[in-house]
């Protein structure tokens, strides 16, 4: 089912991995605001899922109330609507190119990414600090060891 093309460089790049974590970032941003509208009655229930936070698909029919608020129906729309998204935009670069492609720029990826560096700087700065604590409390730091 997979064209088993390599993934274009662009798409491997920090700027593209990091940008449309941004973009994605933004139009989960976008969504819990509308969730907050919703639950603060300030805009009422869209029932509609947007595919690629662009196309606009009526979701009426599957929607008949719930017991909860329509705060948490807006919620399930949009949050809805992101993963399908995901779904969508995974498919096309499994199709297109090889099938983990999407795995390359999918913004869980790249959050975990960023945490596995933050995490190795955070250990690197541990190793190199530990050697001075344990000079200090044997008394032989290099000040001490000149005299």
């Amino acid at each position: 089912m997979s064209r088993k093309k390599d993934v274009p460089r662009w798409m491997k790049s920090k700027w593209f991995r990091y940008g449309f974590l941004i973009f994605f970032f933004v139009m989960f941003g976008q969504m819990l605001r509308n969730t907050y509208l919703v639950f603060a009655g300030a805009q009422s229930l869209r029932e509609v899922v947007k595919l690629i936070w662009t196309i606009k698909v009526p979701w009426q029919w599957a929607y008949h109330g719930t017991l909860f608020s329509e705060g948490v129906a807006q919620f399930a729309f949009g949050f809805y609507s992101v993963m399908l998204t995901s779904t969508i935009l995974g498919f096309i670069t499994m199709i297109l190119l090889k099938p983990r492609s999407w795995c390359v720029y999918c913004p869980m990826g790249t959050m975990t990414q960023l945490i596995s560096k933050a995490k190795a700087v955070t250990a690197s700065r541990k190793i190199d600090i530990e050697p001075d604590i344990i000079n200090a409390k044997d008394g032989d730091t290099d000040e001490h060891s000149t005299q």
